[in-house]
């Protein structure tokens, strides 16, 4: 099953209508993913949403969640490689729906971000086609997952696959079961080294843990996989062990997330593939921005540049998730160095306090890697919908700036009158070192023996 593309119009924010093109997967890591960034509030809780309606039995729309400016009706359809389904509410400011064709179902699973489930339990097995043919949209977020015990006891009849995916995120595997009160009612016992802990005791990151691996440990190539804000709960190590697991998986299956976290956000899978999608608010609308293939291809450029390895690191990552609001520098010395500027404006009384912080908190990263690379962070920016955008250049790069003034002309872009931010001493000319790679990055073999020693003893003292 090839999903190609949804479109929305009428759910929630979405009063215009917006498409999502999904990522394909082509053998390479991370290439069949779709990630879905941006604001809170923007929407990207309703895309997920809008895919579990479409795999639901009956969904109906209540009056909240039907937008009044899309004439109070709902209209989601879903690209499924030549076939197109729909689903709509049949009158305006009704809840009922009806498909196109009448007899379709689709099926793939589908997890939102709500996760819990109650800790006693009944008897039940469902493999992930039954769970999702008994799934319905839920009326509230906050609803729990009722039915996700007979996932649990799923996992027993494959217990040795399940608990090889979650040896990935979690180490050393806790040992996990399910036993059986005196009263009859059933719950999962986790136990961790000398500590243990039923359903009720549970931590939330290890509940949320449980789902994501229940999502993806029967899944197979083809598949279709929805995630909501996988990291919730999360700390950062487990955050980036699910995402190699995202990576390995989504070469031969579809996995759509919803996310919150830089950390679930890699370019390289992007260059082999993966969509990002920026979900956010625009005149009161719910919009959906994604970038170029040519803005990709350039974004090569950022990512090999291993002279300014923080050009698309984790702090600029975070710039997916504004609601608006960059500006970019050069590089790093520049970030570091405007805020000198901003603090002697501050005591000049020229800015306030407040504003030098909100203009601090809009640097693009450690800046774009050069005066030449701000062109590709300005195309990506509007490619993902950012419209208050701004950029400084060093003087003796006017040429630079006066060429991204022409292709940007709805951008804020200027030059300092100096010819760079900081005044810099002259330096010696310094004699050549060999280092440990050489000019291809490859170990020089006569330091290999000596450096996979050292590292040996690095995973001995870390891992």
């Amino acid at each position: 099953m090839a999903v190609k593309k949804l479109s929305i119009r009428g759910f929630r924010g979405f009063s215009r209508k917006q498409s999502l093109a999904f990522a394909q997967p082509t053998g390479q890591l991370g290439s069949g993913l779709t990630i879905l960034v941006g604001p809170n509030s923007g929407g990207k809780s309703t895309v997920v949403e809008s895919l579990y309606a479409l795999s639901s039995s009956q969904p109906t729309f209540s009056e909240g969640k039907r937008n009044k400016s899309a004439s109070d009706r709902i209209s989601i359809t879903l690209e499924v490689d030549n076939t197109t389904y729909k689903l709509r509410t049949v009158d305006a400011g009704g809840s009922e729906t009806t498909r196109e064709p009448h007899d379709f179902h689709l099926s793939y699973y589908v997890l939102p971000s709500r996760r819990y489930f109650n800790p006693y339990f009944g008897m039940g097995s469902s493999d992930r086609t039954s769970y999702m043919n008994n799934a319905y949209l839920p009326s509230t977020r906050s609803s729990e997952l009722g039915n996700f015990s007979q996932r649990l006891f799923k996992a027993l009849e494959q217990r040795e696959r399940f608990d090889e995916i979650l040896a990935r995120v979690v180490s050393p595997l806790p040992e996990w079961k399910i036993d059986q009160s005196d009263q009859g009612r059933h719950y999962v016992s986790i136990s961790v080294g000398r500590h243990s802990h039923n359903s009720d005791g549970l931590g939330e990151g290890i509940v949320s843990i449980l789902f994501l691996v229940d999502a993806l440990y029967d899944s197979n190539p083809g598949d279709f996989i929805v995630i909501d804000e996988p990291e919730l709960s999360l700390h950062p190590k487990y955050q980036k062990r699910i995402l190699q697991l995202f990576g390995e998986l989504s070469k031969d299956r579809q996995i759509v997330y919803a996310t919150h976290s830089p950390y679930l956000v890699n370019l390289w899978h992007v260059l082999n593939g993966a969509q990002v999608a920026r979900v956010y608010k625009f005149e009161n609308s719910s919009r959906i921005s994604q970038p170029s293939k040519e803005t990709v291809a350039k974004l090569r450029k950022l990512v090999l540049d291993l002279h300014n390895p923080h050009s698309l690191g984790l702090h600029a990552r975070e710039t997916f998730f504004q609601d608006d609001g960059v500006i970019v520098l050069e590089g790093q010395e520049d970030v570091v160095h405007y805020r000198f500027v901003l603090d002697a404006f501050v005591r000049k009384e020229v800015l306030t306090e407040e504003d030098a912080a909100n203009l601090e908190d809009c640097f693009f990263g450690w800046g774009a890697g050069g005066a030449a690379k701000i062109e590709i962070v300005l195309s990506l920016l509007k490619d993902l919908g950012f419209r208050k955008v701004a950029a400084i250049f060093d003087n003796n790069e006017r040429s630079q700036m006066l060429a991204a003034r022409k292709r940007f002309p709805e951008f804020c872009i200027e030059s300092i009158a100096a010819d760079d931010v900081r005044t810099k001493p002259k330096r010696p000319a310094q004699d050549g070192v060999e280092g440990l790679l050489d000019r291809d990055n490859n170990i020089r073999p006569e330091w290999v023996q000596s450096t996979k020693a050292l590292f040996e003893k690095m995973k001995g003292s870390v891992l």
